[in-house]
């Protein structure tokens, strides 16, 4: 059976309809936990980029000066520290936004307590999103050498056609590595038993020709997510747990063959009965 992309994001609204609490206000929180949290901190910390920054547009010391004052050993090492710290936790609670995410779809009444799934499950959360970020990284890899050597042959050549072919095929290459294991957090939640490595590995296999599937379903969002630049991120909001749930109905289908929490008789929908 096909995909069926309407249904899974009408099926994704209409999951939200009537959720309690609002899935807007679970997304608030969410984001005062990651985006404003982070901003505050490392405002506390003083990025050195932006005293620098200060300094040089606001003031007439000498650059060398700034530089010698602002950029020290220490200075350095605290900020990337920071930086360490807060994208662990921005993978902790990401796992509990998935899980949030996971449950609205299948209409298990989630709430607020589901932003903390991460850090009730710490290790294998830590553990699955570092092994994605290193296999990305590595298989990424294979794209930068390419472009590199389409540089290097443009240089050679004179052909500077090359250079963006290269570039081209680096980001068509990475955003495809990162897509295999794109389900590896859905599969871990759904198997408690189940250890990174074999979610990453599940993922990689339930992903095999389905990777473009989920491709343009990101992108069928695309016109939400500009719109929400002009509404200052309030739509993202209502945006978040939409995409949310439609990626975990994705999952679903890719595993289970249907959509989650069908009722016996199905749903109704605009697409037909489910």
């Amino acid at each position: 059976m096909r995909y069926n992309r309407p249904e899974a994001k009408w099926l994704a609204r209409d999951a939200m309809r009537g959720a309690y609490p609002h899935p807007m206000l679970v997304s608030l929180v969410y984001i005062l936990m990651t985006s404003v949290l982070s901003t505050i901190i490392m405002n506390y910390v003083a990025d050195p980029f932006q005293v620098a920054y200060y300094y040089l547009t606001q003031t007439s010391y000498e650059v060398e000066e700034i530089l010698s004052a602002i950029f020290t050993p220490s200075q350095i090492m605290i900020v990337l520290l920071m930086e360490l710290l807060i994208n662990l936790y921005y993978w902790v609670v990401n796992y509990g936004y998935t899980s949030y995410c996971l449950r609205l779809a299948r209409r298990e009444g989630p709430g607020y307590r589901n932003l903390l799934d991460g850090f009730y499950n710490i290790g294998r959360a830590l553990a699955v999103n570092f092994l994605v970020s290193l296999f990305t990284l590595l298989w990424g890899l294979i794209g930068i050498v390419v472009y590199i050597a389409a540089v290097f042959l443009a240089v050679i050549s004179g052909l500077t056609l090359l250079i963006l072919i290269g570039a081209i095929f680096m980001m068509v290459w990475t955003i495809g590595v990162s897509y295999r294991y794109r389900l590896s957090v859905y599969f871990l939640l759904d198997h408690p038993e189940m250890g990174a490595l074999e979610a990453i590995g599940h993922s990689k296999a339930a992903m095999k020709g389905n990777r473009m599937t989920l491709f343009v379903q990101d992108l069928s969002f695309l016109g939400w997510a500009l719109l929400s630049v002009f509404t200052l991120g309030i739509l993202g909001l209502w945006l978040n747990p939409y995409m949310g749930a439609a990626d975990a109905n994705f999952y679903h289908w890719v595993v289970y063959g249907t959509f989650p929490g069908a009722p016996t008789g199905g749903w109704k929908t605009p697409y037909g009965d489910l």
